[in-house]
C-alpha cells in the first residue's frame, strides 16, 4: 500500500512539474504526504495492541519453598510436617471486565479514526486558504504592475511636457513619487507571497514555488446548500452529526459508556485459585515413606463496604458518560452556530462584491477618466488625476479581496460539510 502510494505521488509531482499546479493536485499532494496521518495511524494501533493485552488473564504465579520446618535441628527430616511444596496459582479478574477493558480500548481506536478524518479535512481547509491568499496576491501584483505601467507612460509624456516648458516641475516629481511608491507595493506583495508560499511549502514542498493554476473552484455542491439554506432558514445539525469532529465525540460518550459498565464490574467479587504439592522427606516408625500432601484453595475477595470504593467509581464513571454527552451536544451547537455566521458572512460577501463590480469599479474608472481629460484642459490638477488612479487602483484590489474571501468562506462551509 505504500508503494502504491509512492508511485502516485511522483506520477502527481511529475505530471504537475509540466502544468500549472491545480488546487486539486495540491491537496492530494498535501494529504498523501501529511505525517500527521501516521500518528494517528500510530495511536489506533497502539490503543488496539492494549486492548488485546487488557484481555488477558494475569500470568500465573509459581511458589517454592520449605513449610513446617522445625526451628531447634532445620533438619528436613525429623518432623512429620516438614515439607518441600511447590505451587502455582491464577487470578481471574472481576465478571465481565477483560471484555469490557478491551472493548472500551478498541472504542478509543475507532475516536482516533474520526480524529485523523477531521485531520485530513483541516489539511484541505488549510491549503486552500494559503492558495487563495496566493493568488489573491498575484492578482493584486497584476493589477498594480498595471497600474505601474500607465504611470509610467503618463511619466514619459511629462517629461516631453516639462522639457518643452509646459507643465510645472512639481507635477513631474508628483508622478516619480507615485512611481516609487508603486515599486514599494509591489515589494511588500511579493515579501507577502514568498511568505505565504513558505507556509504552503509545509503540506506540498517544493511544489509551493511553482506556478499556481488561477482556475477558481466551482464547488456546486456547497453552493447550492447555501441556496437551500437561505430559503428554508434552518438549523444544521443533521449536516454537522455526520462530521468526523462530532462522530469522535459521539464515540468518546461510547468509551465512557463502557467505563460504566466497568464500574459495575467491581461490585463482583474476583478469584484467585491455587493448587500446592508438598513433599515429605521424614518417614514412619517402621521405616517406609510418608506420603506427599495436595492441597488446592479458592480465595475470593468480598465486595461489602462499597461506599468509599465501588460507589465512587460508579458515581465517576456516569459523570464521565455525562460530561461527554454535555461536550457533544455543545460541539454540535457551537459548530452550527459557527455555521450559520459562515454562511452569512458568504453572503454579504457576494453582495459586496456585486457593489463593486456593478457600481464602485465603473463609477471610479469613470472618474478617472474624467479628471485626464479635465487636468489635459488644465481645469484640475495633476494631483487629482493621481489621486484618482490609487483610488481606482485600491477599489480593484479591494474587490479581489472580497472575491478571495468568498472563496476562503466557502471553503470554511466545506469543512463542516465535511469536504
Amino acid at each position: 500500500m505504500k508503494i502504491f502510494n509512492l508511485a502516485v505521488l511522483l506520477c502527481t509531482v511529475v505530471t504537475l512539474h509540466v502544468s500549472a499546479l491545480s488546487l486539486q493536485d495540491a491537496q492530494q499532494v498535501a494529504l498523501q504526504d501529511d505525517p500527521g496521518q501516521q500518528v494517528y495511524q500510530a495511536q489506533q494501533a497502539s490503543l488496539i495492541a492494549k486492548g488485546n493485552s487488557s484481555a488477558t488473564l494475569a500470568d500465573p504465579t509459581i511458589k517454592l519453598g520449605v513449610a513446617n520446618l522445625p526451628t531447634d535441628s532445620f533438619s528436613l527430616d525429623n518432623e512429620a510436617m516438614t515439607q518441600l511444596t511447590v505451587g502455582i496459582a491464577q487470578q481471574f479478574s472481576r465478571g465481565d471486565s477483560l471484555a469490557i477493558s478491551k472493548k472500551g480500548f478498541h472504542l478509543q481506536s475507532e475516536t482516533v479514526v474520526f480524529q485523523g478524518l477531521d485531520r485530513r479535512l483541516l489539511v484541505k481547509k488549510t491549503v486552500r486558504d494559503l492558495w487563495f491568499n496566493i493568488l489573491f496576491i498575484e492578482k493584486s501584483v497584476q493589477l498594480v504592475s498595471q497600474n505601474k505601467q500607465l504611470f509610467g507612460s503618463l511619466y514619459q509624456d511629462l517629461e516631453s511636457q516639462y522639457s518643452l516648458g509646459l507643465i510645472e516641475n512639481e507635477d513631474l516629481i508628483n508622478a516619480d513619487i507615485e512611481l516609487g511608491l508603486l515599486d514599494e507595493k509591489l515589494a511588500k506583495l511579493s515579501q507577502q507571497s514568498l511568505t505565504y508560499r513558505s507556509l504552503l511549502s509545509e503540506w506540498i514542498g517544493q511544489l509551493a514555488y511553482q506556478k499556481l493554476s488561477t482556475t477558481a473552484p466551482a464547488w456546486t455542491d456547497t453552493l447550492t446548500y447555501i441556496k437551500a439554506s437561505e430559503t428554508r432558514n434552518i438549523d444544521h445539525y443533521q449536516l454537522l452529526t455526520k462530521h468526523p469532529k462530532v462522530l469522535a465525540l459521539k464515540q468518546n460518550i461510547l468509551v465512557a459508556g463502557s467505563g460504566v459498565d466497568l464500574a459495575k464490574q467491581n461490585y463482583k467479587p474476583s478469584f484467585k485459585v491455587e493448587l500446592g504439592y508438598g513433599h515429605r522427606l521424614s518417614e514412619f516408625d517402621n521405616g517406609s515413606a510418608r506420603p506427599d500432601l495436595l492441597s488446592g484453595f479458592v480465595s475470593m475477595d468480598l465486595p461489602i463496604f462499597t461506599d468509599q470504593r465501588q460507589d465512587q467509581q460508579m458515581i465517576a464513571a456516569i459523570h464521565n458518560k455525562g460530561q461527554k454527552k454535555a461536550e457533544h451536544r455543545l460541539l454540535i451547537r457551537q459548530l452550527n452556530a459557527q455555521l450559520k455566521a459562515e454562511i452569512v458572512n458568504y453572503q454579504q460577501l457576494a453582495s459586496r462584491q456585486l457593489r463593486y463590480k456593478n457600481s464602485l469599479l465603473k463609477q471610479a474608472k469613470s472618474r478617472a477618466q474624467a479628471l485626464v481629460q479635465s487636468y489635459q484642459s488644465n481645469t484640475r490638477p495633476f494631483t487629482d488625476v493621481i489621486q484618482a488612479y490609487m483610488d481606482e487602483l485600491n477599489l480593484s484590489i479591494e474587490y479581489q479581496q472580497l472575491y478571495f474571501d468568498g472563496l476562503k468562506s466557502l471553503s470554511n462551509i466545506r469543512y463542516f460539510q465535511a469536504l
